[in-house]
């Protein structure tokens, strides 16, 4: 491990914290990640990536080794055995669920943050957390039993719903535990459905099935008659396959498994996200039910979120209220994804009828194309929007997600522009003829703006001038014929001209 003193401290090693420290040491940012853990977890959460997950992990060069890995899910069962969700009526490179579980894609996170330079140091836990003005002190007890006290410019607690970072701050992490319990199961099937992909809704609860493409699959087993079970009870083959057999009326065979559990969730939240130099994201800000599988993909958008605005703080260049701002966008998004994920699990458990008769009525309704469009996109993590900042028009793009398009001219012919990203810069695609806003950001901003003087060609049309941030999405869109607009959201974004430093 090196001795230099790390600008960050992650603690936990989930996806949220090696997703964060991919972005830091992928910037130039000194790293180490804490976590307690000596081995990673071979048990999965999470078995699936959403499609703007995977356009952020295509926007850093590295989704590949993720599509080599995963199983595409272009049609999920709604349940009824007739009517599926179809992706493919997305605007995106990636229009389906990418079935993988997250003992894999933690793999693949932590391989991505290793080999831009972040330390991992397992066996080791962050016990105290001293912040002050100018740096945070943290107590940390390593895999030697040793505890030593370090000095970091910022402290980022990844470190699950338990938080010791959250914790030691006293934030509150109010809401409530639900009292029903799940089953999971993740088992190889002598008797597998058909198709692979398989939900099924019945009277008494409801057997979902995903293919890992090991011969291995993840059930998920809701059982109406079981749900008052405790959670400290051992689930038991037998006890699993009777509820198979109860809900669906056949048997799915499941054997030798490679993981028993019943779950309970929590809805929590933090009142806040930042105190001083110290920061919260993924479990250890938000923790929800995992209806719709939102959680993995909120904790990799917190980190997308989070990375860029402390490399711009680190640097120098970071207007004023700019970390700030990571609260105040990503705060409402877990509030809202709190309040649909219990909206869903209480649909999803009740059995009053008037309950029954929306599940027939959701499961019918599904089946029509244009009326799964926005659900598909909610799911996909296409309807997310950002707030404007004070004193900016509300242009209808800000804030909203950057589509990928194919770049023509410039010097550039067939490129992506999501390649642009990869430098995890603000992108300026400048479309008009002279390519004035694309000079003039290359003139103050350079440093911090990759500029592109291309055409964009793709479903949806781009304006003639479009500044998108590091993670993504639209920090201003115009035309070059207002240089004045255009200067006024690069200060307000990337700070005073030429005030970039890359010393940290």
């Amino acid at each position: 491990m090196s001795t230099d003193t790390p600008t960050v401290i992650v603690s936990g090693a989930g996806p949220t914290g090696l997703a964060l420290a991919s972005e830091l040491s992928g910037a130039g940012i000194r790293c180490r990640v804490v976590e307690k853990r000596r081995q990673p977890s071979p048990w999965s959460r999470a078995f699936g990536l959403m499609p703007r997950t995977m356009e952020l992990l295509d926007m850093r060069g590295q989704l590949d080794p993720y599509l080599d890995a995963g199983l595409p899910c272009t049609r999920p069962p709604l349940g009824d055995l007739r009517g599926h969700l179809d992706y493919r009526r997305l605007d995106t490179p990636f229009p389906y669920i990418l079935i993988l579980p997250q003992s894999r894609t933690e793999e693949l996170l932590e391989k991505a943050a290793l080999e831009t330079g972040a330390e991992i140091e397992r066996g080791a836990e962050v016990t105290g957390v001293h912040p002050g003005p100018d740096a945070v002190r943290v107590e940390v007890t390593g895999s030697d039993g040793v505890r030593r006290t370090e000095r970091a410019d910022f402290l980022v607690g990844c470190d699950g719903v338990r938080s010791t970072v959250r914790q030691s701050l006293g934030i509150p992490f109010p809401g409530r535990d639900y009292h029903q319990s799940l089953m999971i199961v993740d088992a190889p099937l002598g008797n597998p459905p058909e198709p692979e992909v398989y939900a099924r809704i019945t009277r008494r609860g409801m057997v979902a099935a995903y293919p890992f493409g090991d011969g291995t699959f993840r059930l998920i087993i809701l059982d109406r008659e079981k749900m008052g079970v405790p959670v400290e009870q051992p689930l038991t083959l037998e006890d699993a396959s009777d509820s198979i057999r109860g809900i669906l009326g056949l048997d799915l065979a499941p054997y030798d498994p490679l993981w028993l559990s019943r779950f309970r969730s929590a809805q929590r939240h933090a009142a806040q996200y930042r105190r001083g130099r110290v920061l919260l994201a993924g479990d250890a800000a938000h923790t929800h039910i995992p209806s719709g599988g939102q959680g993995l993909q909120v904790g990799i958008q917190d980190a997308m979120n989070l990375g860029w605005k402390l490399v711009a703080e680190l640097r120098g260049w970071a207007p004023d209220g700019l970390l700030d701002s990571y609260e105040r966008e990503r705060l409402p998004i877990a509030e809202a994804t709190l309040r649909k994920t219990d909206m869903n699990f209480r649909f999803e458990t009740s059995d009053s009828p008037p309950a029954r008769l929306a599940r027939w009525l959701i499961m019918k309704g599904g089946r029509i194309g244009p009326l799964q469009t926005p659900v598909l996109k909610e799911f996909a993590n296409f309807t997310l929007r950002y707030p404007p900042p004070a004193g900016f028009e509300r242009n209808p793009l800000v804030g909203t997600r950057v589509p990928d398009a194919t770049l023509h001219g410039g010097g550039r012919r067939g490129g992506r522009l999501f390649e642009l990203f990869r430098e995890r810069r603000f992108v300026l695609l400048d479309q008009s003829p002279g390519g004035r806003a694309a000079t003039l950001a290359a003139g103050g901003w350079g440093d911090r703006v990759h500029t592109a003087h291309s055409n964009a060609q793709g479903r949806v049309r781009l304006p003639e001038v479009l500044l998108a941030r590091p993670d993504g999405y639209v920090a201003w869109a115009g035309d070059a014929e207002d240089p004045d607009g255009l200067r006024k959201a690069l200060t307000r974004w990337c700070g005073a001209a030429g005030n970039g430093r890359t010393d940290r």
